[in-house]
């Protein structure tokens, strides 16, 4: 195995430990507050941060810049962070949000497929499916005593997020801009706008207190290094070296890793049924590498 081909492999590991991450961190926080709440603080925090390691590179920022990542801003932080965690907070279970989102990698596959470099081939549709099968069954063998009441709507909420992080993905693949201006600045942009919205959101719901509960204060913590810093950066570099849809399939990985970790973090069950979706889930994403993604000659 070459340097390159491993590094690879820990950046992929990093991207989905990073991003799984989150729904720890969401536990942990959700339960001493509200989401808007924990989320207003956590983009403060990550604003501050950021604002103070770029210092001055902020000023050379120009208008063009911040409307390109404010677009990517809304879709893949406002935007999808928003529907998860209402959703979650008004009675939707953690795992079918996660389940209800893993249609993300089906939707870029879908929504490439006008782009000859994006194009997904057999294969890989083959492995999106298997490994789409492999998350409903972790999921359906986690839930199947479930029987909580949820309005439509909050089922609705989850497939915006995934809509919203497909879009922002396809629209960062495609574009020059965020590609000047490194990683560390268009982050800042974007969380940046992100806390305005999250601002607005605190202040509209009436939710904005200081936090004071220790499980609150790590998970501000926990969201802002892992699953802003880890999770965002990791997915802006794989997307410079791997197409979208096969970035996009590493999202199948993500409630099985969170299943494992919320075991061993919370003492959570995990059902026979979790092990056999994840090793379908694993067979999936065997076959999304067998083949490169079909590119259309043009003569």
């Amino acid at each position: 195995m070459t340097r390159s081909t491993l590094r690879l492999w820990l950046l992929q590991g990093a991207f989905v430990l990073s991003w799984s991450s989150g729904y720890i961190g969401a536990k942990l926080g959700t339960q001493g507050g509200g989401a808007f709440n924990l989320l207003f603080w956590r983009f403060l925090l990550i604003s501050l941060c950021l604002g103070v390691f770029l210092n001055v590179r902020v000023l050379s920022v120009s208008w063009a810049q911040i409307r390109h990542h404010a677009i990517v801003g809304f879709l893949s932080q406002f935007l999808y962070l928003s529907c998860l965690y209402v959703a979650i907070q008004n009675g939707l279970p953690p795992g079918i949000a996660a389940i209800i989102a893993a249609l993300q990698p089906l939707m870029t596959a879908a929504l490439s497929t006008g782009n000859a470099t994006e194009r997904s081939g057999g294969w890989q549709w083959a492995g999106l499916t298997v490994s789409f099968v492999g998350v409903l069954i972790v999921i359906a063998g986690q839930y199947r005593s479930s029987g909580a009441s949820v309005g439509l709507l909050m089922y609705g909420l989850p497939l915006a997020a995934a809509l919203g992080l497909t879009l922002a993905t396809l629209y960062e693949r495609r574009s020059l801009q965020g590609r000047d201006a490194g990683l560390m600045l268009p982050l800042f942009i974007q969380s940046l706008l992100t806390l305005i919205g999250f601002t607005g959101a605190v202040l509209y719901t009436d939710t904005l207190s200081i936090p004071h509960d220790p499980a609150v204060l790590v998970s501000i913590v926990w969201l802002t290094v892992f699953s802003t810093f880890g999770a965002y950066l990791s997915l802006w570099m794989l997307l410079r070296v791997m197409t979208a849809t096969r970035v996009a399939a590493l999202v199948y990985l993500e409630p099985p890793v969170t299943l494992v970790w919320a075991a061993l973090m919370f003492g959570d069950v995990i059902h026979a049924s979790t092990y056999a979706g994840i090793a379908v889930v694993v067979a999936g994403m065997v076959l999304v590498r067998l083949k490169r993604p079909t590119v259309a000659c043009v003569s």
